[in-house]
C-alpha cells in the first residue's frame, strides 16, 4: 500500500502546525426547483468541517566505521559501497512506512495514522483526524464481521455499500491467507470469463501479485491485519509529505569518540482520509 500511495497519491505540503483538510459533511440546506417570481432561499449553510492530523516522522540510518572505509579505499569502491548502503536504507525506510500504514496509532502514537484506525466505526479509534466519530456519523467507515466462509456475494455487498455513483473502491487489500481464499473461489468457475481473474498492470509490473474483483485489484500486503479484507477508495486517501524530509539524506557526521561516520535518511508526513463512507472492511475472514 505504501508503494501504491507513494506512486499515485502523494501530496507535498510545506509547513503547518498540522496537516489539515476540509471535509464536506452535508449538502446545502437551501436550493431546489422554483418558478417565475418565487422567492429563493439564499441562507448560508455550514457544510464543511476540518480534520487535523499530526506530522509523523521516520528515519533509517547509514553508519560506516573507519576500518570499512580503509578496506574500500578507492573512489569507485567507496561510491559503490555507500550507494548499496543507501539503497538498503531507503528500502528499510519504505518497509517501516509500509508497516506504519497498518498500525492503529493506539499502540504506537508516533507511527502514521494507519489504515485500520481510519477504516473503522469507533471500535479501534473513537476519534480520527481530531473529530469524534460518535458525534460525526459521516466519519464512520463500513465494517462488517462475516460468518465464514468467504463468498463473492459477501464481497459484492461490501463493494456496493462503499459505492456511490461512479465512486467505488479502487483496491482491495488483505494478507496472503485471505487472498488465497478469494483465489480458491475461482476454481469452480474457471471455464467462465468472470471473477476472479486478470491483474492490475502497475502492481504486477512492480512484483505485487494481484487478482481483480469488479475490475479492481485485490493485492496482498503482509502488514495488513489478519482475517480482514479492506475495500479502499484511493481517490480519498492522500500520502502527505514534507519536502524537507521526503527520503532526504542528511550529511555525514563523525562522532568525537568513534572512528565512524553516520548519515540519516528522513521522512515526515502522514496518511490522510477525506471520505470514510466510501471505505470498508470485512472482518472474520477465515477458512
Amino acid at each position: 500500500m505504501f508503494f501504491r500511495l507513494n506512486a499515485r497519491n502523494r501530496k507535498v505540503l510545506q509547513g503547518g502546525l498540522q496537516i489539515e483538510i476540509p471535509l464536506v459533511y452535508s449538502k446545502f440546506a437551501a436550493g431546489g426547483f422554483y418558478q417565475g417570481f418565487d422567492e429563493l432561499d439564499i441562507s448560508p449553510s455550514d457544510t464543511v468541517k476540518n480534520a487535523a492530523f499530526d506530522w509523523k516522522q521516520a528515519y533509517s540510518p547509514v553508519t560506516v566505521d573507519g576500518l570499512t572505509l580503509i578496506r574500500v579505499d578507492s573512489p569507485e569502491a567507496v561510491v559503490n559501497f555507500l550507494g548499496f548502503q543507501f539503497e538498503q536504507a531507503q528500502t528499510d525506510l519504505a518497509d517501516i512506512l509500509g508497516t506504519g500504514l497498518w498500525t492503529t496509532t493506539v499502540s504506537n502514537n508516533k507511527a502514521i495514522d494507519g489504515i485500520p484506525a481510519a477504516v473503522d466505526a469507533g471500535s479501534i479509534a473513537t476519534t480520527y483526524g481530531g473529530l469524534l466519530r460518535s458525534a460525526n456519523t459521516f466519519w464512520n467507515a463500513n465494517v462488517t464481521n462475516i460468518t465464514p466462509p468467504l463468498s463473492l456475494s459477501t464481497m459484492q455487498t461490501m463493494f456496493g455499500t462503499c459505492t456511490e455513483g461512479g465512486r467505488h473502491p479502487t483496491i482491495l487489500v488483505g494478507q496472503q491467507s485471505v487472498w488465497n481464499l478469494y483465489w480458491a473461489l475461482s476454481t469452480p468457475g474457471q471455464a467462465f470469463p468472470s471473477q476472479p481473474g486478470g491483474q492490475d498492470e502497475q502492481l504486477a509490473a512492480n512484483g505485487f501479485t494481484n487478482l481483480v474483483f469488479n475490475n479492481v485489484p485485490f493485492a496482498v500486503d503482509s502488514h495488513c491485519p489478519a482475517s480482514q479484507i479492506f475495500f479502499l477508495n484511493e481517490d480519498y486517501i492522500y500520502l502527505y509529505v514534507n519536502p524537507r524530509a521526503d527520503f532526504n539524506m542528511k550529511e555525514f557526521r563523525e562522532p568525537v569518540n568513534q572512528d565512524a561516520m553516520t548519515s540519516l535518511i528522513l521522512w515526515a508526513g502522514n496518511v490522510v482520509f477525506s471520505n470514510l463512507l466510501r471505505q470498508g472492511k470485512l472482518t472474520g475472514v477465515t477458512s
